[in-house]
């Protein structure tokens, strides 16, 4: 506890130092990373947090992010977008240039003076290709900065009782690279992970290749296996000729 409280305090007096008498933008995505941001620089200066829905972005992913807005009084504005990417390995990069475009333009229009995001310290040293646009476009990014990692955010929120919202990334991640998607087929991604939230908990990702449709879930697996008819069914309903489970938990994207 006193290791957590002598963490927090510098990282609070950080905030302070870097970002006291300017109003920040944060590039918030409803996960602990930018929510826990979020919460400490409202507690140091005028924070706008802006959330950015594209047609990559579920509706789960919006209310959860509207939700913890509202439970924790942020100052919130959702920016919904059509413009669509492609679907090529640089899709994260082509995404994330999309996202600070839209938040300097706001910074701009609010008078605001600079914008963050939640990139923590381990995403460093991860494969993340929007690493690059956020460089290009100036981000700061104040957990990387100071050396704050997954766990210690995690560590942090879980002393200041801060919920940890579900995992969710874009959808577009269910596809592999170069494959045409359309608007439908997200939509189709959509309805069946919502589907499938009715029998477990935690993040769901339901991956298409096509004709095979793959499960995967970060809680108990036996949730979905003793319902497997009534899934198999909603995907054979869905368009899938195959559902598959797989056995490993799910981590990441």
């Amino acid at each position: 506890m006193v290791i957590f409280l002598e963490k927090l305090v510098k990282l609070k007096n950080y905030l302070k130092e870097k970002f006291r008498n300017k109003k920040v933008i944060v590039a918030y995505s409803g996960g602990i990373d930018s929510l826990l941001l979020s919460l400490l620089l409202s507690e140091i200066t005028e924070t706008l947090c802006i959330f950015i829905k594209t047609p990559y972005i579920s509706e789960w992913a919006l209310n959860n992010a509207l939700i913890n807005a509202k439970k924790y009084n942020l100052n919130l504005k959702i920016v919904k977008v059509d413009e669509v990417i492609e679907n090529v390995p640089e899709r994260c990069y082509l995404c994330k240039k999309m996202f600070f475009k839209i938040l300097n333009e706001k910074k701009e229009k609010y008078n605001y003076d600079v914008i963050v995001d939640g990139t923590n310290y381990d995403d460093l040293f991860e494969d993340r290709p929007g690493l690059r646009a956020k460089k290009e476009f100036n981000i700061f990014s104040p957990f990387a900065d100071f050396k704050i990692g997954k766990k210690d955010i995690l560590d942090i929120a879980k002393n200041l009782n801060i919920k940890i919202p579900p995992k969710e990334t874009c959808l577009l991640t269910r596809f592999e690279f170069n494959r045409e998607v359309s608007i439908k087929d997200l939509k189709k991604i959509e309805g069946l992970e919502e589907f499938l939230r009715s029998y477990v908990k935690g993040a769901v990702r339901v991956r298409d290749y096509e004709d095979l449709a793959v499960i995967e879930v970060e809680d108990d697996l036996s949730n979905i296996l003793n319902k497997k008819e009534e899934i198999i069914k909603k995907f054979k309903d869905y368009g899938f000729k195959k559902v598959c489970v797989n056995l490993e938990k799910y981590h990441g994207y």
